[in-house]
């Protein structure tokens, strides 16, 4: 990469200013002449039928202007279309905004009502008589499966809803060669971000020209657009996206239930309608992560290399089928973590049951495919009385191997792992802090270091589930687009028009850096466009705050639109200064010709000509300074699409991380305090080191947490226990310890400007790191860590079942 002067620096944030002074533009501060307010009923009932939904005394009530039931959502919508999650299905299932002859789980949207007032609108809520015929609850995937077992959809004559597979390399001759093989039970919970707003929306529908307009805090905006085009049949749809306070994958899939009904309740009432959800009814039925089970095998050799590994895979996805292998497939990205291991096979089975359908979360299966591997990874070693560090060594892809092509056709473009491990036991002093676990242990403390590396894969291939799916009627397309436009004004400030929302990663901040470097100003001389505009901004099928794309997608447009102005300005002041462009220099706002300081030309001054003097400009020049670039990664095969025996490019850039976790575990209570926890991390070209420090903090928090109880408990009944934030057990912010930050990056040989992703990172190896660093100060105890949360309950019984074994041995 070029010396570059505000790329790889921090520089002050743009967002940041509007944000701490209360001047953020969120769903919720936008008001619109006539608004109506919405509030959504919601089953009680985990399973039940539908029998009748009578909503007249609610139309009747005092300020209401209009009411939906389902009846009229199966009369006035379509269903979604089954989208690639959902391709594995025996035969389709319609699925509309709100449950039609039957609930599914607790908290499903039944109907809604807009009043003129919300209190009105919550009376009104009360006055619409449902009649449920209860059925039996399923919340057990052992239990579901089972023949008697009652049927989320009848349809489907079973509640395992999927099963398929994938193999890549020969496995069978990899386990006969096995001096060993290793097993394993391994199980993660369901969990969510808790983004702190909440879903919220507003729908505006104008009759006359039958053209849509909606508000919404979504992550995606092409999930809004096709799903409100579906619905309705409308070509005409504006999606604008301001500020949203978190997504972490939340913001993604179910939302759009909610867009089409309060859609729905802006056609019916003629008035636009605002929606925003609280947090009880974001708990129990905004989504949430998959709980997994697995059932693994290594095939391992006497020094500990993996031959190869095998594992089955059951998901609980709840009472939805949209999202059903979501979990499974995005195991692609990250199948063989940062392992050369050439023989894999993967099974998975997707179960229905009575709760939440679950949605992308930060990382969407990726820390459990991390927790898989290190897990292993320790278990082997313990097996064949080996360092666990040592057995990590000789399975790591080496330096000189790079780029380097995973058995499932993945390229990994760069990266030294024995360095970053080597050098986070460097860093956390590894042999002093093990005698010092020894001393300590003599005393009574049980102290544990935790030691995982895991892969960061970055930039979304559209095309990845096909190699799952290969018969897919409608494909999702391939690799990835999206745009940005960089304008210069009429006045020498520069303007940019991002092709993605932010969900708060200082996107505005970074982009400005991009392209102040390439024209030679400060990025404070650089504006952002906001909020995204489904009609103004240049945006394509990774216009996505999801899938770490921005790294790659939007950070490569900026760029080419930026390098395609730069051109086009050096062409006009070339012109006016009677110069060759190759002569040209650009610097501070001003063009000026090498070795005649007096021949120059300011931004300003350019802007008043191309905006307005036809006579400066030379001929077959396009008037205006304003340039858009549409980004694809140009280096995408081979396997762009996927080939025979699946070989797909899932994702197209990977970062890695080393991570040690060091904790105490009291052994009365069974609460595990975290005494430090390091990253050590190779994100490519760090564009602003603030940023990125800001998206490991976010997410190795949110791991740790993860791994340490939060979480969502349903009884047997269907019914959700932890509603509250109190009651799903998020950390808070005495209890996340404080994050240790190194970066050692090795820049990708493929991307712009070398950089690769940042926003899931942390979030995939921490819950691993956290089981590994408890299992250490309990093994002496008998004590085996094989799932996650490890609340203080959870580890306090694995202590008490450690000494009941040992008793009776």
């Amino acid at each position: 990469m070029a010396d570059t002067k505000y790329v790889g620096k921090t520089t002050r944030s743009k967002e940041g200013p509007r944000h701490v002074t209360g001047r953020g533009h969120f769903i919720d501060d936008i008001i619109l002449p006539g608004m109506l307010h919405a509030v959504v009923l919601r089953s009680p009932h985990a399973h039940a039928r539908l029998v009748s939904v009578d909503s007249k005394e609610a139309e009747a009530a005092p300020g209401v202007l209009a009411v939906i039931t389902p009846e009229e959502i199966k009369r006035k919508s379509n269903p979604f279309k089954p989208g690639r999650y959902a391709a594995g299905l025996k035969r389709p299932i319609p699925e509309y905004a709100t449950a039609m002859d039957k609930v599914r789980y607790v908290g499903e949207p039944v109907a809604a009502v807009a009043a003129r007032k919300r209190g009105q609108a919550e009376d009104a809520l009360e006055l619409i008589s449902v009649e449920y015929d209860p059925l039996p609850a399923v919340v057990d995937t052992a239990e579901a499966i089972r023949p008697a077992a009652a049927l989320l959809f009848e349809e489907l004559e079973s509640n395992l809803a999927w099963k398929g597979s994938l193999h890549y390399g020969d496995v069978p001759t990899a386990f006969k060669q096995a001096d060993k093989i290793v097993k394993e039970k391994l199980k993660i919970h369901r969990y969510s971000s808790t983004p702190l707003e909440p879903f919220a929306c507003i729908a505006s529908f104008d009759a006359a020209s039958k053209k849509l307009t909606v508000w919404v805090n979504a992550q995606v905006p092409e999930v809004i657009y096709d799903a409100l085009r579906e619905a309705f049949g409308l070509e005409d749809i504006r999606v604008i996206i301001p500020d949203i306070g978190g997504g972490f994958g939340q913001k993604i899939h179910l939302i759009r239930k909610y867009v089409v009904i309060i859609s729905l309740l802006a056609m019916k009432s003629g008035r636009p309608v605002k929606w925003i959800e609280d947090r009880s009814e974001h708990m129990m039925a905004a989504g949430h992560s998959c709980a997994q089970e697995f059932d693994v095998e290594a095939a391992v050799k006497k020094d500990g290399t993996v031959l190869g590994l095998k594992f089955k895979e059951i998901d609980d996805v709840g009472g939805s089928v949209s999202t059903l292998t979501i979990h499974f497939t995005n195991k692609l990205n990250n199948l063989s973590n940062t392992y050369k291991v050439k023989n894999i096979f993967l099974e998975g089975h997707s179960v229905v049951t009575n709760k939440c359908p679950v949605v992308p979360n930060r990382g969407i299966g990726k820390p459990a495919m991390c927790f898989i591997w290190e897990r292993m990874m320790d278990r082997i070693a313990e097996e064949l009385d080996l360092s666990p560090i040592e057995v990590r060594l000789v399975n790591l892809i080496q330096p000189q191997e790079m780029p380097f092509t995973t058995p499932s056709g993945n390229i990994y473009d760069s990266g030294d792992y024995p360095g970053l491990l080597k050098r986070a036991l460097e860093k956390i002093d590894y042999e002093k802090l093990k005698e010092e676990q020894r001393r300590e242990r003599e005393h009574g403390r049980l102290l544990g270091i935790g030691v995982v590396i895991g892969v960061e894969p970055g930039g979304r291939n559209a095309a990845r589930d096909m190699a799952i799916f290969p018969e897919m009627k409608e494909t999702p397309g391939s690799g990835g687009v999206n745009g940005a436009t960089v304008k210069l004004e009429k006045n020498g400030t520069v303007t940019l028009f991002l092709g993605s929302p932010n969900c708060g990663q200082s996107h505005e901040t970074t982009t400005a850096q991009v392209a102040a470097d390439i024209l030679g100003i400060d990025p404070e001389q650089i504006s952002t466009s906001t909020p995204f505009d489904s009609d103004l901004a240049p945006w394509g099928v990774a216009a996505a705050n999801s899938g770490n794309n921005f790294h790659l997608y939007d950070i490569g447009a900026v760029h080419g639109a930026a390098s395609r102005l730069k051109e086009k300005m050096l062409a006009l002041a070339a012109h006016v200064l009677n110069a060759r462009p190759d002569e040209l220099t650009m610097s501070g706002g001003v063009i000026q010709a090498a070795g005649s300081p007096l021949k120059k030309v300011t931004f300003a001054e350019l802007g008043r000509i191309a905006y307005g003097n036809q006579a400066l400009m030379p001929k077959g020049f396009e008037a205006g300074l304003q340039t858009t670039f549409y980004y694809t990664f140009p280096h995408g095969e081979p396997n762009l699409v996927p080939g025979p025996g699946g070989l797909v490019r899932a994702q197209f850039t990977f970062s890695a991380g080393a991570h040690v976790a060091v904790v105490e575990v009291d052994r009365q209570t069974g609460k595990v305090h975290v005494l430090r926890y390091l990253v050590v991390g190779d994100n490519g070209t760090v564009i602003n080191p603030d940023v990125v420090n800001g998206q490991i903090y976010g997410s190795a928090a949110h791991g740790i947490s993860v791994a340490l109880g939060e979480g969502f408990v349903y009884n047997s009944d269907g019914q959700l226990l932890t509603l509250t934030l109190t009651d799903y057990g998020k950390s808070s912010t005495v209890e996340t310890p404080k994050i240790e930050i190194e970066h050692r990056p090795s820049p990708s040989p493929f991307t712009t400007l070398g950089q690769k992703a940042a926003g899931e990172g942390a979030a995939i190896p921490s819950p691993a790191a956290i089981a590994s660093a408890v299992e250490d100060a309990l093994k002496h105890l008998g004590v085996r860590v094989r799932e996650l949360p490890l609340s203080p309950e959870a580890v306090w019984k694995l202590i008490q079942e450690s000494g009941r074994l040992k008793d009776q041995g």
